[in-house]
């Protein structure tokens, strides 16, 4: 229930919105100087500006993943609680055009701001118009000054451009959507993987392509309760032979791999329903990232070897 400070207060960040010449500490880049740059890899792309005493806005997708928008501030500069997201014409141009964006919840600290597909895709669009993004919200530390941080759109197109061009180029599943993967399998024996198996193996194996860190994959294959527990453990080696033979013919090198078959002992669903046996027809494929023993720097004899030279 709004007191009567607060209603006022509310009015009076309306009337900023909408007329951000109000008394505000403003936090922008100059017209010569919007410092945009674009990063990224095969894993992530990110398009950043800096802004002067406030810190880093940062647009950022992962392989596999929506796009995303954040904040990293130098000090904390916001109250928590909600904020406007306007997107609006830069102070030099005329007529003057701001659209609310929606409001959006901002927190205390270095790390105020974190956005979703849906608002960061405004901004975007909104940049891309010509447009600057302001976010508005009282301070943290005088509840009478309110903070306007706007997002300059200068020099923003042609690092756009090299954003999307990254984005285009991203892998299409990250190390943490596949680090434990399932298969599932069809009722009995089979002497193939199925179609959506090999897909997700191929991501897999994408991915590895890439990242050499990615040095073990335990394979662990299971079966539901048809049948008899001997005939069940004999299926589940089957469905684990596929998924290793598939890895190893596609570069993955056997040394690697731990292969293990369990029949129908670990179920992750109960066996007296079809959709419960289908979930326990599965191999599971677990990679990780084991730390490699440091080579010795060179012209330095191992231990061993000293020893066998003194022998």
């Amino acid at each position: 229930m709004f007191t009567m400070r607060k209603l006022c207060r509310y009015l009076l960040f309306l009337l900023c919105v909408f007329a951000y010449e109000c008394g505000a500490v403003r936090f922008t880049n100059g017209i010569n100087d919007s410092n945009w740059t674009t990063s990224g890899s095969v894993f992530e792309c990110r398009l950043a500006q800096t802004v002067p005493l406030f810190g880093q806005v940062v647009f950022r997708t992962r392989a596999g993943e929506s796009s995303s928008f954040y904040l990293r501030s130098k000090v904390a500069q916001f109250e928590a609680g909600e904020a406007a997201l306007v997107a609006r014409s830069p102070v030099w141009a005329h007529p003057q055009v701001q659209e609310v964006l929606g409001s959006v919840q901002v927190k205390r600290g270095t790390r105020p701001l974190w956005l979703g597909r849906e608002k960061t895709e405004l901004m975007l669009a909104g940049l891309n118009s010509g447009k600057e993004i302001a976010l508005l919200r009282e301070s943290w530390y005088d509840e009478a000054e309110n903070v306007d941080l706007a997002i300059s759109n200068i020099g923003f197109r042609s690092e756009y451009r090299k954003y999307l061009d990254c984005l285009a180029g991203l892998l299409p599943a990250n190390f943490d959507q596949l680090k434990r993967t399932s298969l599932y399998f069809v009722v009995g024996y089979t002497d193939k993987l199925s179609r959506a198996a090999t897909q997700k193996l191929d991501q897999i194996i994408l991915l590895v392509k890439h990242d050499k860190a990615i040095n073990q994959f335990i394979i662990d294959a299971h079966a539901s309760a048809e049948g008899t527990r001997i005939d069940n453990l004999e299926l589940s080696k089957t469905r684990a032979d596929l998924v290793r033979d598939y890895l190893v013919g596609h570069g993955i090198p056997e040394s690697q791999l731990v292969v293990r078959w369990h029949g129908e002992r670990y179920p992750v669903a109960s066996n007296d329903s079809s959709s419960g046996r289908a979930k326990n027809r599965r191999v599971t494929v677990r990679m990780e990232k084991l730390a490699q023993p440091e080579a010795p720097p060179e012209g330095t004899t191992t231990m061993a070897a000293q020893a066998a030279d003194e022998s």
